[in-house]
């Protein structure tokens, strides 16, 4: 059977042996192919997809119903400080 492993915790340890040399990994930035992978590994293909890219900011305008709400995006302010964190190895710094 195939096996596709997605995510952060694959991003930032890609060499794990637990894997195994014959799963596909995707990481966080390579999500949106996760249909080429899943179609890769069906093929009987190993795929592996961790490469790192800087993704484009997104300046969409704020519309608000209701003024004393506010929308704090969570990657604002990070510290990259949180030990237990695999998003900062996979992603970088946010």
């Amino acid at each position: 059977k195939a096996v596709v492993v997605a995510g952060c915790v694959p991003q930032g340890q890609p060499d794990r042996g637990e894997f195994g040399s014959d799963v596909s990994i995707v990481g966080v930035q390579q999500i949106h192919r996760v249909v080429e992978v899943v179609e890769e590994a069906a093929k009987g293909h190993s795929v592996k997809l961790l490469g790192q890219q800087v993704q484009p900011s997104l300046d969409l305008p704020k519309i608000r119903r209701n003024a004393l709400v506010e929308i704090v995006p969570i990657s604002v302010g990070c510290l990259n400080t949180c030990t237990y964190c695999k998003t900062k190895h996979a992603r970088g710094n946010l």
